[in-house]
């Protein structure tokens, strides 16, 4: 089983983000996600598990420390990515309401933002903006 985690130092006004981490292999391998920025390096975990670890481990699971980094202050909330029409997952939308019983991968992004799946992917890096002369 793959377990993320959020590693992090204090609480409310003096919370210090540090890292995205995901522990694998049964915890004998690990992979750190440490840019000093926290929307993108949960992104680029999400897709390491996607990508990379899908098909080698049979679960995924948060460690509570991703809870505790949000309720210990963190200026962020979730956005689950789902597909725009659950027969075509060709086109993909993040809801930002939480439903308990639809399918959707948790990203997060700034508190009071709401990006589309297109932005999203254009803050973290992996779509190039062009550039207009």
């Amino acid at each position: 089983m793959a377990v993320t985690f959020i590693n992090y130092t204090g609480r409310k006004s003096k919370l210090k983000y540090e890292s995205v981490e995901v522990s694998y292999d049964y915890s004998k391998q690990k992979k750190v996600f440490d840019s000093g920025n926290f929307v993108k390096d949960w992104f680029d975990c999400m897709k390491f598990i996607i990508f990379e670890l899908s098909d080698k481990e049979y679960g995924f699971a948060n460690s509570s420390c991703v809870d505790h980094f949000i309720m210990d202050g963190a200026p962020y909330e979730s956005a689950y990515l789902k597909p725009v029409d659950k027969k075509n997952d060709d086109k993909w939308f993040l809801d930002y309401v939480y439903v308990y019983q639809d399918v959707g991968i948790e990203f997060f992004v700034a508190k009071g933002t709401k990006p589309t799946w297109e932005e999203l992917k254009t803050m973290c890096g992996h779509i190039k903006q062009e550039v207009v002369n």
